[in-house]
Parts: structure tokens; C-alpha cells; sequence
């Protein structure tokens, strides 16, 4: 195998084997995802630049497959400019939640399919969106593949230089007395690209604070979901010293002292016939 398509495996599966010591084996993989999927967001927001960045790529008009879409953080908001969205994820909370925001804001050119992708049957799109995600898939050299098998224009990926949990490892340390392997990121994810002949363009969005959220008690919260800690054992006191260590406010909520800043990428291709890839524009 591949060089490179082996390392996300590993990475993938040890991050996996991790969560697995914490939560036990039926989380199953991709878990946490839900925590970030449960907040709220408006569809009509101008202040995001990831959603900015992705308006650029999808233009208007075009029939979107949001491939692990979770509760809708993009459908949504693509949704008022696209002829139709599709958004495929296996997690019924984020699908529920998606359901009931779309009947909140009236949408009706926003449909759920509660699948995997790799097994999913719909139909194809113009474009294929895949935010976020990506990096807890273990197996995602066919994933790709089928991304690009799915679309009559482009593929676009969204992801992380550092993923949302890695904002969790110095927690994790401190309460289950392990370093965290960290999932892939947008140097992996062009490593894999890469190795499977596809040679995408890749937009880099303006950074952000990575922030864990906007009050203490929330973040407890979130960090509790994330890390498998019940309320008032010995394991939230020493989740609670870390935070009292780690946690500091900044303009825009509590973020990890000394993190870096966010930085995100757009990834996106048209795929051709012969099973190699460009990212040649318009």
C-alpha cells in the first residue's frame, strides 16, 4: 500500500483506539463529531470564512451531495443558493437536528440520508462537499473515489491544518494520562490526494481563534462529551484543574492558552475519466 494512504490509516485507527479505551467499542469511529454538530448556527451568516470561501467554489445554482453534513453547519446556508442539497451522514442526533432546523428556516430543497458513504445510494451531484470530516475515515482512499464517481463538476474538501479535537489533547493528557495521536490534517490529506494522482488547488481561509466555547460551564460541558467524563468523579476534578491551567479568555470566547490559530483549507478538483485528477480552473 501507498506510503501515505497508509500513515491516515494509522492515524485514523490509533486516534480511534484511543477513544475506544475512553468510551468503548460502540461510539464506534467519528465520535465527538456530534459535540461540534450541536451547536447552532445561522443560515444567513456573512462572517464565516470557511462558508465565504465555499460560496467562491460552489457558485450558485448547482446540486450539492454534503457528505458527512452532520446537522447542517454548511447544508444550510448552501441550501440558499443551491438548486438542491443533499447531505449524507450515519449519525441520527446530527440528522434530527439538521430535520428540525430545516423545517425551522422553511427549506425545502434540503434533503437527509442517513447512511455511510461508502454504502450510500443517491444521486449524483454537481458537487460534492466534504467539510470536516475526512479525517475519521480510515479507509479514505475509496471514500475519495467515490466522491469523485458521485459528481458531474468538482470535489471539495474542507479540513484543518490541526482538527477540532486535537483542541482536546492537553485535557486528554491530564485526564487519562495519555498523549493523544492527532487525526490527519490538510498536509495528510494532500499526501493522500497525491498519491492517488489527483493534484487538487487548494485555498487557504482566513485563520481564526480556536475557541472551545463562550463560558466555562459550557466548555466543561463539551470537554465532558468529548473526553467520556462523568460529573463529580475523580476524572472531572483533574478535568477541571486543567482547565483552571489551560483555559483563557480571549475577544471571542475561552480557547486553550498558547494554541495556534485556526487555519483551514479548501480543497477542489474536477475529477477526469481516466481516474486522475486536476485542479485545473475554469
Amino acid at each position: 500500500m501507498n506510503l501515505a494512504i497508509e500513515a491516515w490509516r494509522e492515524k485514523v485507527m490509533a486516534f480511534d483506539r484511543y477513544m475506544e479505551d475512553i468510551r468503548g467499542e460502540e461510539q464506534g469511529p467519528g465520535h465527538g463529531r456530534s459535540v461540534f454538530a450541536s451547536e447552532p448556527v445561522d443560515p444567513y451568516r456573512t462572517d464565516d470564512p470557511a462558508l465565504n470561501g465555499l460560496y467562491e467554489v460552489v457558485g450558485e445554482g448547482a446540486e450539492i451531495l454534503d457528505v458527512g453534513g452532520g446537522a447542517g453547519r454548511f447544508a444550510l446556508p448552501l441550501a440558499t443558493r443551491a438548486k438542491r442539497v443533499t447531505v449524507i451522514d450515519p449519525s441520527a442526533e446530527s440528522l434530527e437536528l439538521l430535520r428540525t432546523r430545516v423545517a425551522e428556516f422553511g427549506f425545502t430543497n434540503l434533503t437527509a440520508v442517513e447512511d455511510r458513504w461508502e454504502e450510500a445510494e443517491v444521486p449524483s451531484g454537481d458537487v460534492a462537499l466534504c467539510s470536516w470530516a475526512l479525517h475519521h475515515v480510515v479507509e479514505a482512499a475509496p471514500f475519495v473515489r467515490k466522491l469523485e464517481e458521485s459528481v458531474k463538476d468538482r470535489v471539495v474538501i474542507l479540513e484543518m491544518m490541526a482538527t477540532p479535537v486535537s483542541q482536546m489533547a492537553p485535557f486528554y493528557e491530564r485526564v487519562h494520562g495519555k498523549s493523544l495521536t492527532p487525526l490527519p490534517g490538510v498536509q495528510d490529506l494532500l499526501n493522500l490526494l497525491w498519491a492517488m494522482d489527483i493534484f487538487p488547488d487548494v485555498t487557504m481561509v482566513r485563520p481564526e481563534i480556536p475557541v472551545l466555547g463562550t463560558d466555562l460551564d459550557s466548555t466543561l460541558e463539551k470537554l465532558r462529551r468529548m473526553l467520556a467524563v462523568e460529573e463529580g468523579t475523580d476524572a472531572d476534578e483533574r478535568l477541571r484543574a486543567a482547565a483552571d491551567e489551560l483555559l483563557e479568555e480571549s475577544g471571542e470566547g475561552l480557547t486553550v492558552r498558547g494554541a495556534s490559530m485556526r487555519r483551514q483549507a479548501i480543497v477542489t478538483w474536477r475529477p477526469t475519466r481516466g481516474g486522475s485528477s486536476n485542479g485545473v480552473p475554469n
